[in-house]
């Protein structure tokens, strides 16, 4: 058997930000975020055009959990929604896509899917002391908007307040 003779105290210091959906650029099928409080993270967004945001992460003292989600909404329910992050420096989209199946409901709380997009992103492989990250949308139905207000999907059911959030873990 084995067992420790001291107890163990050690607690990692995480920090978190959750922002919310605001906008959706139908250029670069990117989703712009706005902080609704003081930030705690690093992490700093980067409004490109007042459309969407670049995520920065400065990579130096942490590594970083993301996840999102997106406010989607299809009145002809004919299609299906993927969005990811994807990482500006290498050009690649990183982590784990979000799905959500709008032919079985209109986007409110019936949808259908793995809701959020998520990355863990490594200071341990940063080759950049910052790097850059965004959420993009990768495909969309043809009658797919991304309307929100503060009730969530604009005129449909409260199907949830689309966010992004950022935790930071330090080195």
């Amino acid at each position: 058997m084995t067992y420790l003779t001291s107890s163990i105290d050690s607690r990692t210091a995480l920090k978190s930000d959750v922002y919310f959906q605001v906008n959706y650029d139908t250029t670069y099928q990117a989703i712009h975020y706005v902080n609704i409080s003081t930030p705690n993270t690093q992490a700093t967004l980067q409004a490109v055009g007042g459309n969407y945001v670049n995520i920065r992460l400065p990579m130096t003292t942490s590594s970083y959990y993301l996840e999102a989600s997106v406010g989607v909404r299809d009145f002809n329910r004919n299609g299906t929604t993927e969005w990811q992050f994807f990482d500006a420096d290498t050009v690649q989209y990183i982590g784990q896509s979000g799905f959500m199946n709008t032919v079985t409901s209109f986007g409110t709380s019936a949808r259908q899917g793995r809701r959020v997009a998520r990355a863990l992103v490594l200071s341990s492989e940063a080759t950049l002391s910052v790097k850059t990250v965004r959420v993009l949308v990768q495909t969309k139905p043809s009658s797919y908007s991304f309307q929100q207000d503060s009730s969530g999907i604009t005129s449909v059911d409260y199907g949830g307040a689309a966010s992004l959030r950022i935790i930071e873990i330090p080195n």
